[in-house]
């Protein structure tokens, strides 16, 4: 009876087939900094797109500000929405300071809608501000990140 030794299999007693692994077969991905820098660029794409939603929903908050003729929503909105648009790019381009300004930008608008309206939006819209703001917290740590991968010379 002939046995048949695969790659990488273990033998019946626990010990390996003895066959060598050819040069050519690809290993495990070595955990080193191009790793960490793929991790850290998805944190902080969704932190940019999650602040330029946040800004396009301001933007369009301050059109219906407008059409309703509530003059001072209107201009607070479009600040806001501008401000969050300008941070949004700078997070974009891995700004600490940008992405916790937009952070705090964020939770503070959370927080005036809470107190104006006086009740939750909503359980779905809610959910969707935790997420955001899940996601604006992963960018701002994932810039903090980067910068101390620069720092160390890593990337």
């Amino acid at each position: 009876m002939q046995r048949i030794a695969l790659k990488g299999a273990v033998s019946f007693f626990g010990g390996e087939t003895g066959m060598k692994k050819h040069p050519y077969d690809a290993g495990e991905a070595p955990v080193g900094a191009a790793n960490i820098s793929v991790e850290l660029a998805h944190g902080i794409h969704n932190g940019w797109v999650v602040g330029a939603i946040s800004a396009l929903v301001l933007l369009v908050g301050a059109v219906a500000g407008l059409a309703t003729g509530d003059g001072i929503g209107f201009v607070i909105n479009l600040l806001a929405a501008v401000a969050c648009a300008g941070l949004a790019y700078g997070v974009y381009r891995r700004s600490r300071v940008a992405a916790v300004a937009l952070l705090l930008l964020f939770l503070a608008l959370w927080l005036g809608s809470l107190i104006r309206f006086g009740n939750f939006a909503g359980v779905l819209v809610e959910v969707i501000r935790l997420m955001f703001a899940v996601m604006l917290y992963q960018a701002m740590k994932a810039c903090f990140l980067w910068h101390r991968s620069q720092k160390q010379g890593c990337s």
